[in-house]
């Protein structure tokens, strides 16, 4: 992983878990993120015009790692509205973080996607689950499988699965426009955010229009409320980082890996900001995840 890569990443920590807090301090719905992405569609949508992204030549596994990555983004987002609705930011947000870096590496693996972590790498991406599985915990006599089943943590893996989809397919998708222009364009991988950004807007809406309850909400916030466009703004450009970081690696799941840098950093938000309690547990898995990125960077 190259430094110019983990400056990206380093940036897009910060701005991804300012969404977040907006996104769990204003009650977060399927209608949130309907004016959030679609605010995202806008900022973009110029540069989808001046990129030479075209749609009809790319070939056909373009067109289906788009739709599978915006599928993921859909139940990514899904899982998340749902629980953060009944959990503190504490517990959702580490371990939607945590589950994908393991999923990523094991499907490159399997897949061939990617050049094979080495071992240290692969034993820092264990710490790193490890210890984000300990931050929600009050207390190390919580740590038991009934702590962790609940439908709550049913929509967390959902968040889970569709970061791992989508990550590994944007991955793929960004790698074709690069192979057909023959060079890495900053237009065309804005553009490309524009696709994911727009795609994710319309799969929402079905979502909301399919709910009587998300119907009301997204009236009730449509021009009356920033909240949606401050995070669809900060989502946005954390991703486009992530986007850029994926041409200068070798195996997307060091992406993955070293994005859970925001783990911390909304540790101490959630303390600081919504007046979290900090346990013990929490501390030693902070700790777990630093010396995990620290291998993940050696390795």
């Amino acid at each position: 992983m190259s430094f110019f890569a983990f400056v990206l990443i380093f940036f897009s920590v910060f701005l991804h878990v300012a969404w977040n807090m907006i996104s769990k301090s204003t009650k977060p719905s399927m209608a949130f993120y309907v004016l959030m992405s679609a605010t995202a569609s806008a900022i973009w949508f110029p540069f989808f015009l001046l990129s030479d992204i075209r749609l009809m030549e790319l070939p056909w596994k373009f067109h289906v790692f788009l739709l599978s990555s915006i599928v993921g983004e859909v139940l990514y987002v899904l899982g998340l509205a749902r629980a953060y609705r009944w959990n503190d930011i504490s517990l959702v947000y580490p371990v939607v973080r945590a589950l994908p870096v393991l999923m990523i590496a094991a499907v490159t693996i399997l897949f061939g996607l990617g050049k094979v972590p080495g071992i240290i790498a692969l034993f820092g991406m264990v710490l790193i689950t490890a210890g984000c599985f300990l931050m929600p915990l009050k207390k190390f006599s919580d740590f038991s499988p009934k702590h962790y089943i609940s439908s709550a943590i049913g929509f967390i893996l959902l968040g889970a699965v569709g970061t791992t989809l989508y990550t590994i397919f944007d991955s793929s998708a960004i790698k074709l426009i690069r192979e057909a222009a023959g060079r890495i364009s900053i237009l065309d991988t804005l553009g490309y955010l524009f696709l994911i950004e727009f795609g994710l807007t319309l799969g929402e809406l079905i979502v909301v229009a399919g709910n009587r309850t998300e119907r009301a909400l997204l009236k009730k916030m449509f021009c009356r409320t920033l909240y949606p466009v401050m995070a669809g703004g900060c989502s946005s450009t954390a991703y486009a980082l992530v986007l850029f970081a994926m041409g200068y690696v070798t195996n997307v799941s060091y992406i993955q890996a070293f994005r859970q840098m925001s783990l911390p950093v909304g540790f101490f938000a959630g303390m600081l900001i919504l007046k979290e309690k900090g346990t013990v547990p929490k501390v030693l898995g902070m700790f777990l995840i630093l010396t995990g990125l620290l291998c993940v960077s050696l390795g």
